[in-house]
């Protein structure tokens, strides 16, 4: 093969295409590759079109991310739920509670804070 016969020129692009011939299978080809093209939702970008599969990939990994965290929500509001029903049941359950979330202290009882702030004030 020449170098020549290698170079494609315009004239003889042209004159190939001037041999292409419409046919109805060809025009059928045509519109579903138009078609798939659109559904694609890259034309999405830049104005036209539909958003299409990449805007479907997108919501569907959303959707997964949101029924994920909707599930640990669930599961954190069972597990507040049963240690409510405990408190409710449970009156020494109750006092523990209060007693280690805001400091109560009662009848007949001592605290001693061993706290390294507190105590470095104290050995001043």
């Amino acid at each position: 093969m020449s170098v020549l016969s290698l170079v494609r020129t315009p004239i003889f692009v042209f004159s190939g295409l001037r041999r292409f011939r419409w046919t109805p299978t060809r025009a059928w080809i045509a519109i579903f590759a138009f078609w798939l093209f659109l559904l694609t939702g890259i034309t999405h970008e830049f104005g036209a079109g539909s958003p299409g599969l990449l805007q479907y990939s997108r919501l569907n990994g959303l959707l997964r991310d949101r029924q994920r965290s909707l599930a640990e929500s669930d599961a954190e509001i069972e597990k507040v739920e049963a240690e409510s029903a405990l408190l409710e049941k449970s009156k020494s359950v109750l006092e523990r509670e209060v007693r280690k979330t805001m400091g109560y202290v009662g009848e007949n009882e001592m605290i001693f804070d061993f706290s390294l702030s507190q105590s470095a004030t104290l050995r001043r």
